[in-house]
């Protein structure tokens, strides 16, 4: 027996001594939420106890952020995306590449965030608009020697939100597949794309995922981002695909295992890890680095909530609204006079708890700076506008003053009623709506209003301000609005 216990102890050591690992940490959409917050009774988050949980690790990783970390909050905004620069050579990333709103701050900002990084700029599809070369600062690929394998990571941007006159981001389909070629050819021992986009995006306008993307091009791990999502270990072919949610909450750990005789790549796992404050010891460098960088003005209490204001779609009467959409398009409405609010479902960026409202988390919620324009169309255009924005379970959009009834199906939403104030929707009236600017403007899901011609600013107050006032008026806490279920979808 003693032989038998031996022998298989000897087995197992040899087992571990064939197979080596590559760990790989991933972030994306931390917008720059560098310090703790609190989810439903739980401190999670925040740069110090990422750099904690990094500092418990035995042996090299790679540290890879999928884009989107320059805006999102009070403090990203004082600094123009700089602090999210700083916390990311602090804690030693090897490569980032760009989302959508790494250029919020526009041209001066971004050409100074991307000089000042120390980790690798990777985005295949960036262009110097003068040179039609890459960006300074910007590379499509690199290749990291990790426990002795080597490792090649190829990044991919999104376009910008706002549109940047040095630096353009084209489509990648053509790019990729050239640079997966050029990158095969230096014989890496895996290949991980690094890219702002999702395996599974159903909210956002997007002409592709992340799977269709890299379909058949021999890509071992996908790190993606832009949607929010948490997806771990989602499989297409041999590739895998890993995304890990946003604000810091949580990150991805892979692991990369290898055959260590062949060096051949044997399996991919991935898992979310919560960064949770109660389980996790923060780092003390990184508190006194984070602390340094805290504007404690934004801890100041305005008012306070009775209960969980949600923004997720799906909570309202069956409808795919939310509760905190249809309250801010209440909000807007009533002080604009509007017949009909719209807001981005994507501007509200978080969810209300009960309890205080502090400066920050209105600036968490809102972190995005847009004014009021009121817009008239007609209703046809806006039938238009409402089908347009329709998914299976959400709405691109969200309303005060319209309901509407839809059904779905083969990808495409069918308009069964809407009404404009308790009226059925009149093709040729007219109707003023109250929309922001950004939306306004004709930027991203708001496409359709690059040709309205008809739209002025009502002011110069921003939808944040609005809700502060809200907040201050309601002495006792603010609560779900009554009026819910404003988009529903018909399943018979």
């Amino acid at each position: 027996m003693k032989k038998i216990i031996i022998f298989v102890s000897l087995l197992c050591v040899a087992l571990a001594i064939q197979a080596g690992e590559v760990k790989v940490f991933h972030t994306s959409d931390v917008h720059g939420f560098y310090f703790p917050t609190t989810v439903k009774g739980q401190t999670l988050g925040g740069f110090a106890t990422f750099a904690g949980y990094l500092e418990n690790q035995k042996k090299p990783y790679l540290l890879l952020d999928s884009g989107d970390y320059t805006s999102g909050t009070y403090e990203a905004k004082k600094s123009k995306g700089a602090y999210s620069v700083d916390f990311i050579n602090k804690l030693g990333y090897n490569a980032v590449t760009l989302g959508n709103h790494e250029n919020d701050f526009k041209d001066e900002a971004l050409l100074r965030n991307n000089a000042a990084l120390k980790a690798d700029l990777l985005v295949l599809n960036a262009e110097d608009r003068q040179t039609k070369k890459y960006p300074n600062n910007v590379k499509p690929y690199a290749f990291y020697d990790v426990n002795g394998y080597k490792i090649a990571v190829i990044g991919v941007g999104k376009e910008f939100s706002s549109t940047s006159k040095y630096i353009k981001i084209n489509k990648p389909r053509k790019l990729l597949k050239k640079a997966v070629a050029e990158v095969k050819a230096q014989n890496p021992d895996a290949i991980i794309l690094l890219i702002h986009d999702s395996a599974q995006d159903d909210k956002h306008e997007t002409s592709y995922t992340t799977v269709k993307l890299t379909q058949g091009l021999g890509i071992d791990l996908v790190l993606g981002g832009h949607a929010h999502k948490i997806i771990q270990n989602k499989k297409a072919g041999n590739t895998v695909f890993a995304e890990s949610g946003t604000a810091l909450r949580g990150i991805t750990e892979a692991t990369l295992i290898f055959d260590d005789k062949t060096k051949k790549l044997t399996d991919v796992k991935t898992e979310y890890v919560l960064m949770d404050n109660a389980k996790i010891k923060p780092s003390k460098d990184m508190l006194a680095f984070a602390e340094e960088r805290l504007d404690k003005k934004m801890e100041t209490i305005i008012g306070k909530a009775q209960e969980d204001i949600s923004n997720k779609p799906g909570t309202v009467n069956n409808g795919v609204d939310s509760y905190l959409g249809d309250l801010f398009c209440d909000i807007v409405k009533t002080n604009t006079g509007a017949e009909i609010a719209v807001i981005n479902s994507g501007a509200i960026r978080t969810g209300i708890q009960a309890g205080d409202i502090t400066n920050r988390i209105v600036e968490e919620i809102l972190p995005f700076q847009n004014k009021i324009m009121k817009v008239k169309v007609d209703g046809k255009f806006l039938e238009k506008l409402v089908r347009k924005s329709l998914k299976e379970n959400s709405s691109l959009f969200q309303y005060s003053g319209l309901k509407v009834k839809y059904s779905f199906k083969n990808n495409r939403a069918k308009i069964i009623e809407i009404t404009v104030n308790g009226k059925p929707l009149n093709h040729s009236q007219i109707y003023t709506l109250a929309v922001p600017d950004f939306i306004a403007a004709g930027n991203s899901e708001g496409y359709l209003f690059k040709k309205v011609e008809d739209k002025t600013i009502y002011s110069d107050i921003y939808l944040a301000d609005y809700f502060v006032d809200y907040v201050k008026k309601h002495k006792d806490g603010i609560k779900t609005p009554l009026n819910t279920g404003r988009i529903v979808k018909v399943t018979k």
